[in-house]
């Protein structure tokens, strides 16, 4: 196996993985990004074989000049295309200039250029990517990255040594006629350069936990431009247009739980993250009711400085176009970094962001009292907008209050708890009555009818947004005003990390009915949810086919990526490194004052004699014994400190004449056996130098055969000398030029040669 190819291979695979690295995140709008890296694979492999073998067949030097111009106008028309993935564009350009590279002939200056090229590709990578398999990618390229450095460093040294130094600096590299490196490759290399990798993975993880971290250094970009289109999340959405989403994996956000003192929480079972809400309804048709009173939240702890019962969600929200925050209703606080602090939409409660590009870290305070109302939300009858939740045609009205008034006729009671138990009848026929059926097919059976009384009517069958919708308009129907509501319900948890992914299945519709005022003059909302759970869930099990069986293994490497690398602050590194390192030092400090009052106890204790005629005892006997040992233990220290000051004031000794001699007997062998075209290589020890010379002298003839083995008796005494520190005696000395002196005759024999 050659060294050099191995070398060029393993290049061409590391800048092929940085490539993957930069374009690993397929749920972003980069067109045609999966293409780059089977394109960069197969550009190393031709050049492999053409340019590397034979320099000949390189570009000439003025057509790579103009294709390296011209990538510049590949940058400029992608800029023009889609100016928002500028980042990402860079990230293409660098790979056209690598492709360009590719072609021509490779000095060691020409490796480190793509080298760092590739190293750009991962660093842009790392930036804009967020997906499950960035991570993955980044830590193979750097494996690959270690290994290859490695080999180009031997590559170049080699070049160094059988040039004597006079190698020329631009020269390019290429396969030698003879490998320096021959059976380099073999288990105490490979043991060897895992020991390296490891160590080298090993110090960048602890600098990594080490180097300071600001305050909510997180994922947060407001330039950060690789997003993902959230559908059913807009200002306007069209009923089923929400089950686009219901078949796909992608994850939407990962969360962490704790209660008020940050311990470690489970969630509600299905929690439901609440995102955004609509309340004009046209013809199968929902949008928002646009609204300038956002405000910004208090602290809950202002709000009421005794409330302990909270839910606290650390939200690290993957990138996405759309505005909306999603966390578990009421709120009573959401934070974030103080450059993109979240708004309160005062009319329906959404919270919201004020950039939509990029990933977004934030926390929500929600009270674990699911019915309280929500803080800093108006009452609708405040803002005159009651005749909006209640907003239907009247023929559509009509032919509604006609399938409701028969499930809730029988039902007493006016006011908030009528209202309540009215709604909940109307939530139960469409959730539990069995005359519906949950299904992600949209079909029309009549289009001349409303789609939503289309449902009611003649499918009886469709996702949550045709429950939520039909819901949402048969409380309408008997002027019960409600609105909808679209975010996500429940998510994959994971009980190794303690963590929830979210992903863009588990988006759902449901629907808050308003019941009036409590006494402090703030509205009451309830949620209803008319979907079918257990029909729901079978659906969301079948979307993601065989990565689903691994989601316990992906969600943890990907909890792990998302809040301990990429949101790894000062707050994590606190929690990670400096809370265990501080509790540890605590109880070190107090062990150290136990145990030094139980020694000074121990030696007061034995010290202490009333009198001269008690020390005459077992007692003093004991003290006297543990003295003497003490106080010959420090005067052999002390004498070994001198011995050694002494030494290395006085400096090395020199070598005596049996150690220079050894290294010359050494000497005249490489000499001898050079002249049979016999010379060590700079990756053979001496031993290896030997045993191949023995094998070399045994094969050619009965002369050489007689001193095949004393090229092993020299290096044995070389040994000695050079790394046993010992001196030769005259008589081995002797022994040793007799069989250089046969060596040398054997070999200037003609008929030995």
């Amino acid at each position: 196996m050659n060294s050099y190819l191995v070398y060029r291979a393993s290049f061409y695979l590391m800048l092929t993985i940085a490539t993957t690295a930069l374009c690993a995140d397929t749920n972003t709008d980069d067109r045609g990004g999966w293409l780059l890296p089977p394109l960069v694979a197969a550009a190393g492999l031709l050049a492999f074989f053409t340019v590397d073998r034979k320099p000949v067949w390189s570009l000439p030097r003025g057509l790579a000049n103009f294709l390296g111009a011209c990538t510049l106008g590949l940058l400029y028309v992608e800029y023009k295309l889609d100016d928002t993935q500028f980042v990402r564009y860079l990230g293409h350009w660098l790979i056209a200039l690598q492709l360009v590279k590719y072609f021509l002939p490779k000095s060691a200056e020409d490796d480190w250029f793509l080298f760092l090229v590739g190293l750009m590709q991962v660093l842009i990578g790392a930036v804009i990517n967020v997906g499950d398999q960035v991570g993955f990618w980044l830590f193979l390229w750097a494996m690959l990255a270690v290994w290859v450095l490695g080999q180009f460093f031997l590559q170049r040294e080699a070049r160094r040594f059988l040039s004597n130094g006079a190698s020329k600096r631009h020269a390019p590299l290429e396969p030698l006629r003879k490998d320096p490196y021959r059976g380099l490759f073999d288990w105490a290399y490979a043991t060897a350069t895992l020991r390296v990798l490891a160590l080298t993975m090993a110090l960048g993880f602890f600098f990594f936990l080490l180097l300071p971290r600001q305050v909510g250094a997180t994922r947060t970009r407001a330039g950060q431009s690789t997003t993902k289109h959230l559908t059913g999340f807009d200002e306007e959405v069209a009923l089923g247009q929400l089950g686009e989403i219901l078949e796909n994996d992608s994850p939407v956000m990962t969360i962490e739980f704790s209660d008020a003192d940050k311990n470690p929480l489970r969630p509600p079972p299905e929690p439901l993250w609440r995102g955004v809400t609509l309340n004009n309804y046209d013809s199968g048709r929902w949008r928002r009711q646009t609204s300038r009173a956002m405000r910004t939240f208090p602290t809950y702890r202002a709000l009421s400085p005794s409330r302990r019962s909270v839910i606290r969600q650390v939200v690290k929200l993957e990138p996405n176009d759309s505005f909306t925050l999603f966390g578990i209703r009421p709120f009573l606080e959401v934070t974030a970094a103080r450059s993109l602090p979240p708004s309160l939409n005062a009319l329906d409660g959404t919270v919201f962001r004020q950039d939509s590009r990029g990933a977004y870290d934030y926390e929500v305070i929600t009270d674990s009292d699911s019915n309280a109302p929500q803080n800093g939300e108006d009452v609708p009858s405040a803002l005159r907008i009651r005749e909006v939740l209640l907003a239907l045609s009247p023929e559509l009205k009509t032919k509604l209050r006609s399938i409701a008034l028969p499930l809730v006729e029988k039902i007493p009671g006016d006011g908030a708890e009528g209202a309540k138990a009215r709604s909940k009848a109307l939530e139960s026929y469409l959730r539990e009555s069995g005359g519906f059926t949950y299904s992600l097919e949209m079909k029309s059976i009549d289009p001349t009818l409303d789609p939503v009384l289309d449902f009611l009517v003649n499918r009886k069958e469709g996702h949550c947004e045709y429950y939520a919708s039909a819901l949402a308009l048969l409380l309408r129907s008997i002027d019960i005003p409600s609105r909808m509501v679209n975010g996500f319900k429940g998510g994959d948890w994971n009980q190794i990390s303690d963590a929830m992914t979210v992903r863009q299945k588990h988006a759902h519709s449901w629907v808050e009915a308003y019941l009036g005022e409590n006494e402090a003059r703030q509205p009451i909302w309830i949620t209803l949810d008319p979907t079918p759970s257990a029909e729901r869930e079978k659906s969301i099990a079948q979307v993601g086919g065989m990565a689903s069986n691994f989601r316990t293994v992906t969600d943890l490497f990907r909890y792990i990526w998302v809040f301990y690398i990429l949101g790894y602050d000062s707050n994590r590194q606190g929690k990670l490194l400096y809370e265990p390192i501080g509790m540890l030092a605590r109880e070190i400090r107090i062990g150290s004052i136990r145990v030094w009052r139980w020694v000074s106890a121990t030696f007061t204790m034995l010290f202490q004699f009333r009198s001269i005629q008690s020390f005459i005892s077992v007692k003093g006997f004991v003290v006297t014994f543990l003295v003497l040992v003490l106080t010959a233990a420090l005067a052999k220290l002390l004498s070994w400190l001198v011995k050694k000051v002494i030494a290395w004031w006085r400096g090395g000794v020199k070598d005596g004449a049996g150690m220079t001699a050894g290294i010359l007997f050494y000497r005249r062998l490489a000499q001898l056996l050079a002249e049979y075209d016999l010379e060590r290589s700079p990756a053979e020890t001496q031993n290896e130098f030997a045993h191949r010379a023995f094998r070399f002298l045994s094969g050619q003839g009965t002369r050489t055969q007689e001193v095949a083995g004393l090229p092993q008796k020299i290096v044995d005494a070389f040994y000695q000398v050079r790394f046993g520190d010992r001196d030769l005696t005259p008589e081995t000395l002797e022994e040793l030029e007799a069989c250089l002196d046969a060596l040398q005759a054997k070999l200037g024999d003609p008929v030995a040669k």
